[in-house]
This record gives C-alpha cells, sequence and structure tokens, in this order.
C-alpha cells in the first residue's frame, strides 16, 4: 500500500471519538515483511483509537515484540479456546446431542477441546443411537469422514511432501523427543522441523522437549500409515520399542512390541522390568490387560505364560492361572530372577485367594527375599509388584484373625501404591482399612478411610458398581454399628457385587446384614450373602476376646455383659458405673447397635438412671424413648426447603458440618444457615433432638 495512504488513513483513525475495530483473519498468510511493515506503521500512527485483531494459525510478526514489552498485546492460543465440558455440553445440546457424563468427558478429551472438533463429533454424533455413540467418539479421526478430510485437506496437504512423510512416520508415538523422531524418520532436522510445526500450531504442542500431536490429527495420520506394506509399519513400531527401552520406559515399550507382533519380546519385557504388578492390580489405566488379551494362544514361554496366569488370576480364574503357572515353571530352566519373582509373586496371591494363610505367608517370604536379591543386583522392586502381594498378605491375614499383622500389611501396601500410581488397588486397599477399624468399633477412623476411598473413586470415574465392594461393605458395617438409616442402602448395593470381589467383605456384610435384622423392628429383611464366614468375625472363635482386646467394640461389648450381670444380682450401682463405661466408650465412635442389641433391662437402667442423663445425648430413636417434655406428635412449624431436606437426611447419617459441605459441593457457612433454618423448623435446638424429631415426621 503506498506510504500516502498508510499516513492519510492513519491521521483519520486518530481523530476519531470512538476506538475502531480492523480484524486481519488468516493473518498467517501476511509473511510479506513489506506489508507488515505496513500493519505495524498503521497501529503506532493510530493508537489508541485503532484496535487490531490478527486472527491465524500462527503470526510471525516480529514488529510485535515491542508491543509485547509494552503489555500493549493481548494473545489468546489454543489452551485458552479449548472449550471446557460444560461449554462442550452446551454445544452439542445445540445440535441436539445428549452425552452422559464419561462419554463427554472422554470426548472432550478426544478433542481436547477443538470447537471444529467438536463440530464434527455433534454432526456424525446426530440423531445416531446412544448404543453407537462410544464407537463413534472413541473413533473420531479414525474412519474417512468430516475430521479426517479437514485435516487432510486443511492441514496435511499444505505441507511439504517430505514434512508429510514426516508426520505419517512419527504420528507412531504417543509422546516424540528429536532423538526419536530421527529414529523413526531419518532426517536429521527432526528438532527444527518439531519446533516450526508446534510454533505454527499445526496441531503440534510442545513441553520440556517433548511433542504430541492432537489425538485426532494422530489417528489420521495413523489411518494413512496403516494404508502401508504391513512390514513398515512392523519396523516403526520395533524402531519405537528399542527407542524407549533404551530411555527406560519399557512399559511404554511394551505396547509397540505388540504391535509389531513381536509378543514373545512384549511378554519378556514386562516380565524381565517386573510390570507383572500392573497386570495383577487390575488397574483400568495401565491398559497391559487389555493388551495382552489379544496375544496369540501359540506364544510359548515361561514370560509368555506368567503373563497369561496374571490376567487369569486378575480375572479369578485360579485354575488357568495354576496351568499357566505350571506351564512357566515347566519353561523355567534357565531360572532367571525376574522369572522366578514372577511365578513367586503370583503363587503368593493364588494362596491370598484360596485364603491358605500358611502357604501365602510363605510366598510372600520367598518374594522378599528374591526382592532383595534384585536390590543386591541394584534393580529396587518396583511398588506395583510389591503393592499386589502385600495386599494379598493383608488379606490373607484379615481372613485368619491377625488383625494387627493385617493392618501392618495393608498400610504398606497403601505406600507401595502410592508409590506406584495404582488408583483402584489404593480404592480397594482404603477400603480394606475401613473395614478392619469398623470391625474393631474404630468408626471415625473406618469413616476417613472409607470416605477417602469412595472420594478416589468418584475422581476415577468409577461408579458404586465398579469399585471394589470392601468400600460399600465397610459403610454398611459402620452405618449398621451407628443405627443410621443410610445402612439399608449400603446393605442392598453392596450385596451382589461384594462375593464375586472379596470374599472377606462378602462374610462382614453378612454379619452386618443379620445385626440390622436384629437392631430393626421397621425395615423388611435382607437374604444373606451365603459367603463363607472366619468364625472370629461373629465371636464364634475361642480368640475372638483376644483379638478385640483393644477394640472399642469389644470393650462396650464387656461393660454392657458386666452390666448385665451386676443388675442381675440387685447391684445396681454397679451396673450402672458398668453401663457408664459402655456408653463412655462407644460415645466418642456413636457407636449405637451393641446399646440397641441390650437387654431391655439394661435400656430401662439407661432411661432412668441420672447419672448416666449426660450419656442420653448422642443417642437418639431406636435407643432412648424421647423425653417427657418431648409433644408425643411432632409437629413441623414450617416445610423444609429441597436443600434443607437434603442437610436434614445428612445430619441424620451423622456427617460433620464439613462432610455435608463436601458431600453437597456447598460452603460451610451454607451448611450452617440451613441447619439453623431445619433446627427452627423442626422447634429444637440441638441435632440430635432434630433427627428424633425428623424422624417422628417420616422425614428421615
Amino acid at each position: 500500500v503506498d506510504d500516502a495512504l498508510l499516513t492519510l488513513l492513519s491521521a483519520h483513525l486518530a481523530q476519531q471519538a470512538e476506538p475502531v475495530v480492523l480484524v486481519l483473519d488468516n493473518a498467517d498468510h501476511l509473511a510479506s515483511a513489506e506489508v507488515m511493515a505496513g500493519v505495524d506503521f498503521l497501529i503506532r500512527h493510530s493508537t489508541p483509537q485503532l484496535r487490531v485483531i490478527m486472527l491465524g494459525r500462527a503470526l510471525a510478526a516480529p514488529s510485535l515484540r515491542r508491543y509485547r514489552l509494552a503489555g500493549l498485546v493481548t494473545e489468546i492460543h489454543m489452551a485458552e479456546l479449548a472449550f471446557t465440558a460444560e461449554e462442550a455440553a452446551t454445544l452439542l445440546a445445540e445440535q441436539q446431542v445428549d452425552l452422559d457424563g464419561n462419554r463427554l468427558e472422554l470426548l472432550v478429551e478426544r478433542t481436547e477441546g477443538w470447537a471444529a472438533g467438536l463440530r464434527m463429533a455433534a454432526l456424525a454424533l446426530h440423531g445416531r443411537p446412544s448404543c453407537d455413540t462410544d464407537r463413534i467418539v472413541r473413533r473420531l479421526g479414525t474412519d474417512p469422514g468430516d475430521v479426517a478430510d479437514y485435516f487432510v485437506a486443511e492441514v496435511l496437504d499444505g505441507q511439504p511432501a517430505g514434512v508429510q512423510e514426516f508426520l505419517r512416520h512419527t504420528s507412531i508415538a504417543d509422546v516424540l523427543t528429536a532423538e526419536l523422531a530421527t529414529a523413526l524418520s531419518g532426517r536429521d532436522d527432526s528438532a527444527r522441523l518439531l519446533r516450526s510445526l508446534a510454533d505454527t500450531n499445526t496441531f503440534v504442542t510442545a513441553s520440556d522437549n517433548r511433542y504430541r500431536y492432537h489425538p485426532m490429527f494422530r489417528e489420521v495420520l495413523r489411518g494413512q500409515l496403516r494404508r502401508r506394506p504391513a512390514g513398515q509399519v512392523a519396523d516403526l513400531h520395533r524402531t519405537t520399542a528399542e527407542w524407549l527401552l533404551a530411555n527406560d520406559e519399557p512399559v511404554a515399550a511394551v505396547d509397540h512390541a505388540a504391535a509389531a507382533g513381536d509378543w514373545e519380546r512384549a511378554a519378556l519385557l514386562v516380565v524381565e522390568h517386573l510390570a507383572v504388578g500392573r497386570l495383577l492390580a487390575g488397574d483400568g489405566s495401565v491398559g497391559l490387560a487389555d493388551l495382552f488379551e489379544r496375544m496369540p494362544p501359540d506364544v510359548d514361554s515361561a514370560e509368555a505364560a506368567i503373563v497369561r496366569a496374571a490376567l487369569a488370576l486378575a480375572a479369578n480364574d485360579e485354575q488357568t492361572s495354576a496351568q499357566q503357572l505350571s506351564q512357566a515353571d515347566a519353561h523355567n530352566t534357565g531360572g532367571t530372577l525376574p522369572v522366578r519373582l514372577g511365578i513367586a509373586a503370583l503363587e503368593a496371591m493364588t494362596a491370598a485367594a484360596r485364603m491358605d494363610v500358611e502357604r501365602t505367608v510363605a510366598a510372600v517370604t520367598v518374594v522378599t527375599g528374591l526382592a532383595a536379591e534384585l536390590v543386591a543386583e541394584g534393580r529396587p522392586i518396583p511398588p506395583d509388584l510389591l503393592a499386589v502381594v502385600l495386599i494379598s498378605k493383608g488379606e490373607a491375614l484379615l481372613w485368619s484373625g491377625d488383625l494387627p499383622g493385617a493392618e501392618d500389611s495393608l498400610l504398606d501396601t497403601l505406600r507401595a501404591v502410592d508409590a506406584a500410581g495404582l488408583d483402584h488397588l489404593k480404592i480397594r486397599t482404603l477400603g480394606q482399612l475401613a473395614l478392619l477399624h469398623a470391625i474393631h468399633g474404630h468408626l471415625r477412623q473406618a469413616t476417613r478411610f472409607a470416605g477417602r476411598a469412595r472420594q478416589l473413586a468418584e475422581q476415577a470415574g468409577l461408579t458404586e458398581q465398579d469399585r471394589p465392594a470392601v468400600v460399600d461393605a465397610a459403610f454398611a458395617w459402620i452405618h449398621t454399628e451407628r443405627c443410621d438409616t443410610a445402612a439399608r442402602r449400603y446393605l442392598r448395593s453392596s450385596g451382589d457385587c461384594a462375593a464375586r470381589d472379596d470374599p472377606f467383605a462378602a462374610a462382614a456384610l453378612t454379619v452386618a446384614r443379620d445385626r440390622h435384622r436384629r437392631g430393626s423392628r421397621q425395615l423388611p429383611a435382607i437374604a444373606p450373602v451365603g459367603a463363607p464366614q472366619p468364625r472370629w468375625l461373629t465371636g464364634n472363635d475361642a480368640r475372638h476376646d483376644s483379638l478385640a482386646a483393644h477394640s472399642v467394640a469389644a470393650r462396650v461389648d464387656t461393660s454392657l455383659r458386666a452390666a448385665a450381670q451386676e443388675l442381675d444380682l440387685g447391684r445396681t450401682e454397679l451396673a450402672t458405673q458398668a453401663l457408664g463405661r459402655a456408653l463412655a466408650a462407644a460415645a466418642p465412635e456413636n457407636l449405637r447397635r451393641p446399646i440397641v442389641d441390650a437387654p431391655p433391662r439394661l435400656r430401662r437402667l439407661l432411661q432412668h438412671a441420672p447419672e448416666l442423663a449426660a450419656h442420653r445425648s448422642w443417642l437418639v430413636g431406636d435407643v432412648v424413648e424421647p423425653s417427657p417434655e418431648q409433644p408425643s406428635e411432632p409437629t413441623l412449624i414450617e416445610p423444609l426447603t429441597p436443600r434443607e431436606h437434603e442437610v436434614l437426611v445428612n445430619m441424620a447419617t451423622l456427617l460433620s458440618t464439613e462432610e455435608i459441605a463436601r458431600t453437597m459441593f456447598v460452603s460451610v457457612n451454607t451448611v450452617k444457615t440451613h441447619v439453623r433454618a431445619v433446627l427452627r423448623k423442626l422447634g429444637v435446638n440441638r441435632r440430635n433432638d432434630a433427627i428424633r424429631r425428623a424422624r417422628g415426621l417420616g422425614l428421615v
């Protein structure tokens, strides 16, 4: 543009009363230095009345640097433009597409919030039945269609032929470095090329000298690569596997070895690099289990047999696991240390699954010895393998009645799963610890463990049916011991899957159901699970008293028995003292069930003894009859709002104010406001009185 025109235009713009906005679309095509100099001239001589918006995939404008330094530039990149799940749901709703939470999260993950990708997904999903949704979302970019056509026309075709080939070859890896890209492409300018692709926003992102292609773009490139000869693609996978292995990423290398069809190599990598623990952990985030489900049956080696045995054991198929373990033993003529360790770990877990405590402890001892040999060789045992062995030991000890030993082993497991990042196994371990503490009567600690397990399961996207049943079994025991109405929900929801998931959880659930039926006069009976039970769990074992010596539940039961005996002997004062000891032990844990099950004569003593009045405040409903000053027919001063009723229900489950706030996703102050309103509308001054009155009104 002629300089005179730029001068005239700048003077005219500077004199405007209101700012003028100039939008330069496709600004990445403004490659001419002369053109950019003209834009720069216009900006410098027309401000502050001129506002310039430059839109483009990339902006190579050195003259903007001075404006950046002056703080006059706002830059909006792909991360800021990415749609959140909520924004994506709004966009899809406008196209009459409704996805549930998990599918929506998957779509946002696949598109990385890219608006055009979401729009194309909406077109693909519109009018399709829900049964097709998962397949469509997971295969976006894989199948021919709008997504693939867009990337080919708008991104790939605009690149030189050599760059296109570079993109195809390097798409085989999920994460790239310049060195890996060089190994895959044979180009010695890979570092410069990757940086250039990232700078020009060619759906390539860079972080700490590592590069990653947009998932949908990567799928399009891989789709083109799959049309090449199979041997060429397999070679790329082998190259990637060897590079990853050489750079201390053996687990990532397994996937590429399998993709190359080299299953013996893949199984060898799993065993040699001690990743068997990930197969045994059953952690859905790992992906190794799904990968080896496709291993051909003719792959014959000690390592392949160990992998198959681990998969079978994780699926509770002990017969197949034992057969494969025998094959691994037969193949293990060389006696390599990793193979022996893998076999020992499987034997420990098999023994634990059969509740054979002696064999479990013996096998764990062997594992510990082999681990010491590894450490002596400078190869520390991976925490995932250690975790699955320790939880097997902990669960076996829990079944046998060695609760202190079980707790030590489970706490060690918790440290190991934290180090390994195995969320599913951590949830299960927390559930076991919660149940252990609940059986002891340490209900506050049990609630903390169970709450952490439930929170972690929610963060992992697990439904109540997917999470380990021991978590719900722990909640069922806790609420049964507290005589809470929430017990019924957990007793009903966790029964069927508990027997499949965890025999000890099933056994504990059976005991909790039996206690709930005896303690409840309003709820229908629920059939027991029918699983085997350790005798000590029900108190029918000689070692029960010694096991529970430090248990709150045992102290309460002992004091109640003493109170009953003293009362039978006519020693009312001593009976009152013993009953006071029981109440004092039970009160910190809100342990109501033993009081509910106490003989009627002890309940009458509790009701009428003045010395016990202070202890009665935390007992509600089924335990203590309403005081004479309370109206026999409770009334509601004013109807509760839905949120107030929700707070009331949470109060009835004995959640603290902070716990209610977390459950309802509101602030503590908001909960306190609702609690005050509930107390006022029920005409009471304390929470326990509110719960009693609410039960009388049928509100909870």
